[in-house]
């Protein structure tokens, strides 16, 4: 497996029902544009279900922050993979981002 793919921080956790922003920074470049992403839960789409449709992605000097994402009741146990797709210096590039959805009450 390619590491230069995976974001960082990845994998991280989030408990079912947590919503958050999360930003992706691409570390050397000058320009960020056009920024989308796309959520998967075993390999199948899932954006609608967890982004919320009225946010926007922004930019933030070279940073995407995405927009929000929720876990889903009944979602623990289960792997988000959000793919990140922009320009960055006249490149098009995606990475990914690995989260692991925890029932409330796992140990």
């Amino acid at each position: 497996m390619n590491d230069e793919i995976w974001v960082i921080d990845s994998p991280i956790a989030m408990i079912e029902g947590e919503a958050i922003v999360f930003a992706v920074e691409f570390i050397g470049a000058t320009t960020v544009e056009a920024p989308s992403s796309e959520v998967y839960k075993n390999g199948a789409a899932y954006s609608d279900q967890v982004q919320i449709s009225g946010d926007q992605h922004q930019i933030s000097g070279r940073s995407v922050v995405l927009k929000k994402i929720t876990a889903k009741a009944g979602d623990g146990g289960a792997t988000y993979i959000v793919v990140v797709s922009t320009t960055v210096d006249g490149n098009d590039e995606k990475r990914k981002l690995k989260i692991r959805v925890v029932d409330p009450g796992e140990e």
